[in-house]
């Protein structure tokens, strides 16, 4: 503070074809976007400034939002207003992930809690948690009514703040978020709830490293800085002088330094804590949208509406210095002791990376969905794909140009290879399936016909006429057909789904040209149609919105009726075909239906025989997701996956998704979303078991194959989705790992196995978390453990000393006390070691950890970079034999020594 001087201009640049939205830095390294969709990646070269490096022209389909850095600077992340938040890599500007969340609206926020989440406040007032490895959606949260703008986790992320448009501001636990899902079933309960926090509206948020001080800024130009302390309290008078409305903030200097930008054309830097503005640039000619402020306070970047970027020194920083101190690379290795660390293999260098870690164009199909990439696409019809249906390696695709088509996965070329092309229909064709072990394949149209084709030669088989209302073959007027299915049973029967509001069975048994059955009584057209896998049960949706479940010929009867499943119509419905994977018992069905409301709903279906005559069915509504906004199209099941069974969706919001469903249904995790391409989005799915694809099919007539992510290995000992996370995250997972690596064994620990059993069991049965590990006092988390200060008889009477109580018990305070240390100020972390740095960050080490390379890194840093960039060495490039990271004791014993005895 005392260096600070007034602001003085170094470099100016035009960032953006329009208005740059969003600024952020992170060592010699600048992210920008802006309304043309597009994010830039800048790096600042000594004696000339911020020079370009990387581009991704279309990075969301409309206007970038936001963009923030994750800590270590090997990820980032930005949103747009097409909802979607995207994962990149540091270091290129590849694209590494796609978090869309179903039926998001556009993104105005985004916040690292820590590490490995990530928050995203968007226009609807919902808040999504991301758990950023898997791409799963952890949390999705209503906060507010008005459009989400700022978004904070103070409290070094044991908190929530949000505030919204209208004003309102909330703060939540942000464990407790992350615990109630995505279903909305448990809405967590605000700890501080302030109406009217800023008149007309708050619009920006930022806490402080140390998650002590947070601000917020608002329509009513004013800054307000809040103590956060289990709920919040403000911090003083509001900070004024503005003449518009505060679009950003950012703290600096450890929180000793806040900067606001403002519609007024300004920036201001602020003495939070004294009430103080100490400075005033008149930064840009127009309004600005963004602000950044250097950790160490030693310049500023603003962003306007006029296009540019501008960076000011705020010291004795000129154009000719370097942001970031040369790093000795050599420094780091090989740091404390080597045990256990595996070499490196080969000798390739960093341009390999892309061969781990494949690096998506700038097209919206292209970029990575939740860990998916896309193996091949094309434009396959000349109308939209109305449904896509598979059969082990064959694939078959009905369209709105009339045709049908079947295709081959070839697994060796990864594409499909066409087979034939069916020309059957005067009008789209709605719908196709395959049946008798994929020999045949059932096509309808609206043109009221349905077809059945020989899979091998490519000829038809039969056709048959859907008669008017269901009445005579050959009858005049016939309903269009809009879902069309084959049993499985032989021989296989056939289901359409009619616009005459009647759904009709044959039986290939015989030739009859008539309908064996019509199940009738829908009060408006049936849109889909279903047969269970044993063939017992048929599921027809209509129009309306009802639900019939009716048993087939020849004793059809109705087995339940519901009648509004979905609100404004059901649009698909599928059978779960893997019982066993779903925990599902015998007689027992799982079906899927997706409606004009958004959702999908998931039913499970009992039909007891010797029930059925008496009560019918009995049918239970078991999960409901808002998965599609704008309405769900499609839902296909795809076969059983390690822990349940595998669900393909789509919808009018131009994505489609897969969702792993288990424990009968009542379990429903999203696993990947991928965009569709062309203006109208994604139409139909379908999933292909080997290797396992999702294919989809869309309004513009293309079809594209993606490869799902594989679920992650969970067989190492010490691996646990928490490793990369900050302390407020960890379950009692991660409380275990933090036990063992810690006090069980750590170097010179003498505790048994079967003491470390009882330790982790204590902490298990206790609920200790990350959480209680940060604010729990501390004399309760030793009982807890098992170790608290009085001896009772039976510890009296087991094999381990007093003395090893004692030295178990000081060295569990101790860890405690160390893991709940405050950030060190910017002068301490500038006077450290070289080598108490993270060669990646250049920031000073918290959990140093060596990898697989010898180097000594960040261990949440070094995670990133795994993410960002494949199995490869973050300093030397070189491709690494594992991608595990073990804790390095004697660097950690140094870093506690510096930091005793640095001054206060």
């Amino acid at each position: 503070m005392e260096e600070l001087q007034e602001p003085t201009l170094l470099q100016s640049v035009r960032a953006h074809r329009s208005e740059v939205t969003c600024v952020d830095a992170c060592g010699a390294r600048l992210v920008t976007g802006g309304g043309d969709r597009a994010l830039r990646l800048w790096r600042w070269l000594s004696g000339s400034g911020w020079d370009e490096v990387a581009r991704a022209a279309s990075a969301h389909r409309y206007g970038v939002t936001a963009a923030r850095w994750a800590g270590g600077g090997a990820l980032l992340a930005s949103g747009g207003v097409d909802g979607a938040v995207r994962v990149w890599c540091g270091r290129a500007l590849a694209a590494r992930r796609l978090l869309a969340a179903p039926g998001a609206a556009a993104v105005r926020a985004l916040c690292w809690p820590g590490r490995a989440r990530l928050l995203a406040g968007h226009d609807d007032g919902a808040l999504c948690v991301w758990h950023v490895q898997h791409g799963q959606l952890i949390a999705r949260l209503h906060a507010h009514e008005g459009a989400l703008h700022a978004v904070a986790a103070p409290a070094c992320g044991l908190l929530l703040l949000t505030a919204c448009t209208n004003g309102v501001l909330k703060v939540f636990d942000l464990a407790e978020v992350c615990r109630s899902g995505t279903g909305g079933l448990v809405s967590p309960a605000p700890l501080t709830w302030i109406d009217n926090a800023h008149d007309l509206g708050a619009l920006c948020a930022d806490a402080t490293e140390d998650g002590r001080l947070v601000a917020t800024g608002g329509q009513d130009a004013a800054v307000r800085v809040w103590r956060a302390a289990g709920g919040l309290a403000e911090c003083g008078p509001p900070l004024e002088g503005h003449a518009a409305a505060v679009t950003a903030l950012r703290w600096g200097g450890g929180g000793a330094l806040l900067a606001s930008a403002s519609l007024d054309r300004t920036a201001r830097l602020w003495a939070p804590l004294a009430s103080a503005c100490l400075h005033v640039v008149h930064a840009h000619s127009r309004y600005l949208t963004c602000v950044m402020l250097s950790h160490d306070l030693s310049y500023l970047v603003t962003g306007s509406n006029d296009k540019t970027v501008r960076m000011w020194s705020l010291g004795s920083l000129t154009i000719d210095d370097d942001l970031e101190t040369p790093c000795a690379a050599l420094t780091h290795f090989a740091l404390g002791d080597l045990e256990g660390i595996g070499p490196v293999e080969g000798d390739d260098s960093l341009e390999d990376i892309n061969e781990l870690v494949p690096s998506p164009g700038e097209e919206e199909g292209e970029a990575e969905g939740s860990g998916s990439r896309c193996v091949w696409r094309s434009v396959v019809h000349a109308g939209a794909i109305n449904c896509v249906t598979t059969h082990e390696d064959l694939v078959a695709t009905a369209s709105s140009d009339g045709t049908a088509r079947v295709f081959r996965w070839n697994a060796e070329a990864g594409e499909l290879e066409a087979l034939h092309e069916l020309r059957a229909h005067q009008y789209p064709c709605m719908a196709a399936d395959f049946g008798a072990a994929g020999a045949m394949l059932l096509t309808a149209g609206l043109d009221a016909r349905a077809c059945l084709w020989d899979v091998e030669m490519g000829v038809q088989l039969r056709s048959l006429s859907a008669p008017a209302g269901g009445g005579e073959a050959g009858e005049a007027g016939g309903g269009g057909v809009r879902g069309a299915r084959v049993s499985t049973q032989a021989p296989p029967l056939l289901l359409l789904a009619s616009d005459d509001g009647v759904a009709l069975v044959w039986s290939l048994a015989t030739q009859d040209p008539r309908p064996w059955h019509v199940y009738a009584g829908h009060s408006e057209g049936v849109t889909c149609c279903a047969w269970s896998t044993d063939g017992r049960v048929a599921a027809t949706g209509a129009a309306s919105g009802e639900l019939r479940l009716s048993a087939p010929p020849p004793a059809p009867r109705l087995l339940h009726h519901e009648p509004v499943a979905h609100d404004l119509g059901v649009q698909s419905c599928d059978f779960a075909p893997a019982q066993s994977a779903l925990d599902m018992p015998d007689e027992t069905y799982l079906l899927a239906t997706a409606g004009c409301d958004s959702l999908i709903k998931l039913w499970v279906i009992e039909c007891k025989e010797a029930e059925l005559e008496e009560q019918g069915a009995r049918v239970r509504l078991v999960n409901s997701v808002a998965a599609h906004g704008g309405g769900a199209s499609c839902v296909r099941w795809g076969g059983s996956a390690e822990g349940g069974a595998l669900l393909g969706s789509a919808g009018a919001d131009r994505w489609a998704r897969v969702w792993l469903a288990s424990a009968g249904g009542a379990v429903l995790r999203l696993l990947a979303a991928v965009p569709a391409a062309g203006a109208g989005g994604a139409l139909s799915v379908a999933l292909l078991a080997a290797p396992p694809l999702l294919l989809v099919g869309s309004l513009a007539g293309e079809l594209a194959a993606w490869h799902l992510p594989p679920e992650p290995d969970q067989s190492d000992e010490f691996s646990d989705d928490e490793e990369a996370t900050a302390p407020p995250f960890w379950s009692h997972i991660g409380v275990a790992r933090w036990l063992r690596e810690n006090i069980t064994r750590a170097p010179g620990s003498r505790m048994s196995r079967d003491a470390e059993a009882e330790l982790l069991q204590r902490a298990q049965d206790a609920g200790v978390t990350g959480a209680r590990l940060l604010t729990g006092d501390v004399d309760d988390l030793l009982i807890g453990f098992g170790y608290g200060p009085e001896l009772n008889e039976e510890e009296v009477a087991e094999s381990k000393s007093v003395a090893e109580r004692e030295e178990v018990r000081a060295q569990l305070r101790d860890e405690l006390q160390w893991l709940r240390r405050p950030p060190p100020a910017p002068s301490i972390e500038r006077a450290a070691p070289h080598w108490l740095l993270c060669p990646v960050s250049h920031r000073l080490l918290r959990e140093p950890a060596r990898a697989a390379d010898g180097y000594t890194y960040e261990r949440g840093t070094a995670l990133d970079c795994f993410l960002a960039e494949g199995a490869v060495s973050p300093v030397s490039g070189r491709r690494l034999r594992n991608a595990r990271l073990l804790p390095n004791y004697a660097v950690r014993a140094q870093l506690r020594l510096y930091l005793l005895q640095a001054p206060v």
